[in-house]
């Protein structure tokens, strides 16, 4: 699933690194909208999610916010397997924004996996049980 959006278009126009602030601050805004937190306040990259108060429904939630306004998909492995804010914009830094901007990928390092295929399978079967109909 890709789907060009406003955000894409937008993301597209900005400066290499002002599309990675631009990513880390989309994540961070969503984070924050979760958490109730305040603009002025700031979500901590390094720690783990669930330890500020987030659930994994409401992380799937923020997962479905970040797809739609990007419009493409994210996997739910890297949202569970290291649940930090930092990981996450790693992620989309190097994963999903050289995708949806069509910087070239090759130059870039590709970032060293941090999840485990068998515990990303994990994940994925887990969740597809609790989604279920």
């Amino acid at each position: 699933m890709t789907t060009t959006t406003p955000l894409v278009e937008q993301l597209r126009a900005l400066p290499r690194p002002e599309r990675r602030s631009r990513v880390e601050e989309l994540a961070r805004t969503e984070f924050r909208t979760a958490l109730l937190m305040s603009e002025d306040e700031d979500v901590p990259l390094d720690q783990n999610y669930f330890d500020l108060g987030l659930t994994s429904l409401r992380v799937t939630e923020i997962k479905q916010r970040l797809e739609a306004q990007l419009g493409c998909a994210i996997d739910t492995a890297v949202l569970f397997a290291v649940p930090t804010l930092g990981r996450l914009v790693e992620y989309l830094q190097t994963e999903i924004l050289p995708k949806l901007t069509g910087e070239a990928t090759a130059a870039q390092p590709k970032a060293a996996s941090t999840v485990p295929a068998g515990r990303k399978a994990l994940v994925t079967d887990l969740l597809n049980d609790l989604y279920k109909d």
